[in-house]
């Protein structure tokens, strides 16, 4: 029950600056709510990772009491209107709303039960995630040995958002109990489908919308994948995000909108190096799509000034991280082109691109990606590339020609070994953003 507490800052955290950014441009309580704990997740794990840069070590008392400085900021900006506007959101909450938040709850059920079976997760969280976090809470001023070279294969140059997330709700305990990255195993999904919903129904009004969530989330190889506590559920759950804010910002024509998109995509970025080639790119396709005098009515310099700089700044983990901490590692990348011991084939990419189609209509899906063309093609292309829809299909083409790009250049790694491993959690963390394209598309 203690873990509750750090829950509650979190999202306190995130509501008030929520609300200090938006303004009067708050949008309804139910997806205020689920994007104010997805931020509110992503900020103390960013001033978690502030004692270690500060003081090189973890001292949970500076951690608590940076959130709580924090707090106090934000409720002195926000004033004595600014708190009862948000009381006005709590009261605004309705009978149908409870219920789909309910129908959503149920959905971490059988996550529950995986977690129970797997309370170490996946190889990736065991060997990564949840051993970078030990080092964290556990190794003193000697945490960042967790990036020695030796290291190497629990992946030494990749961010860490995840495990700065599990020690900001082990700051309140004196061990690092696996309870922590269980829990996470249910609550990303959950706010992952309980943003999906309340951002279909505020931009549709239309409460059928609840269908969505419970098409992803009720299929047992997204649940497994739920339960392995991988970084890609942080990925998938701030693009979505991100993808939300954009579409508001440009049906409503308000560049405010672009403030959390921006730190949604900063924070992304520091998950995991997927992350951080998802924030990249939808920063440079969002820019692209706000100069485009057929995407949007406001001030374009404004609006490109605003996103880039709130990107920026929810890259500050990132570029400290890169700057003060990253290891050079060599160890998993070869590059194919003028490596003449492990040079890069046709053969090679051919594979990729067999697999990449192997992998979409895999009946591990049940037909999820199968049905998403389906909606898609029934919408037909113009709805599907309507201004406010154009950035999610832009982004997840030019991904997926990364990805294969990747796959095919890198030679450091078996190819049929390396896709089988990770290329369904490279689509996986892509499906909330094709879901949430699919179905605006097809409500015309």
């Amino acid at each position: 029950m203690i873990y509750i507490i750090p829950g509650l800052i979190s999202f306190t955290l995130g509501l008030l600056t929520l609300k200090a950014v938006l303004k009067d441009k708050v949008p309804g309580p139910l997806l205020v709510f689920f994007l104010s704990a997805t931020l509110g997740l992503g900020l103390s794990g960013f001033f978690t990772l502030t004692s270690f840069f500060l003081l090189n070590r973890l001292n949970p008392a500076f951690v608590i009491l940076l959130h709580l400085a924090v707090l106090t900021g934000l409720g002195v900006v926000l004033g004595k209107s600014g708190l009862q506007d948000i009381l006005s959101l709590v009261r605004a909450i309705r009978l149908k709303d409870i219920l789909a938040l309910g129908a959503i709850t149920a959905l971490i059920i059988p996550m529950l039960i995986f977690s129970r079976l797997y309370p170490n997760g996946g190889w990736d969280a065991w060997g990564f995630w949840n051993t970078k976090a030990r080092f964290l809470f556990l190794g003193g001023s000697a945490w960042s040995h967790m990036f020695d070279p030796a290291l190497w294969r629990v992946q030494t140059s990749y961010p860490f958002l995840l495990p700065l997330i599990n020690v900001w709700f082990w700051c309140f305990s004196s061990t690092a109990t696996y309870a922590v990255p269980a829990a996470m195993t249910c609550i990303i999904p959950w706010l992952t489908a309980g943003l999906l919903y309340s951002g279909l129904r505020e931009l549709t009004q239309n409460p059928w919308m609840i269908l969505a969530p419970l098409w992803i989330f009720t299929n047992m190889f997204i649940v497994q994948l739920s339960a392995s506590q991988y970084s890609d559920l942080l990925v998938g759950l701030f693009l979505l995000a991100a993808m939300i804010m954009f579409i508001l910002f440009q049906t409503r024509k308000a560049s405010r909108f672009l403030l959390p998109m921006g730190f949604f995509l900063g924070l992304m970025a520091f998950t995991k190096v997927d992350g951080t080639a998802l924030g990249g790119l939808t920063l440079a396709c969002a820019c692209g799509l706000i100069i485009s005098p057929k995407d949007t009515h406001v001030s374009r310099r404004r609006a490109i000034a605003v996103l880039t700089a709130s990107t920026a700044l929810g890259a500050l983990p990132l570029v400290i991280f890169i700057t003060r901490y990253a290891p050079a590692n060599n160890h998993i990348f070869i590059n194919g082109l003028t490596s003449q011991e492990h040079p890069a084939t046709c053969a090679r990419l051919a594979t990729v691109l067999v697999m990449l189609l192997r992998e979409i209509v895999s009946f591990k899906w049940n037909g999820l990606w199968i049905g998403i063309g389906a909606i898609l093609a029934c919408a037909g292309i113009r709805p599907c590339l309507r201004p406010g829809l154009r950035l999610i299909p832009a982004v997840l083409s030019l991904y997926l020609i990364l990805c294969t790009a990747t796959y095919a250049i890198n030679t450091a790694y078996d190819i049929t070994w390396w896709l089988d491993s990770s290329l369904n959690r490279i689509v996986f963390a892509l499906i909330p953003a094709a879901m949430l394209w699919a179905f605006l598309a097809h409500e015309k």
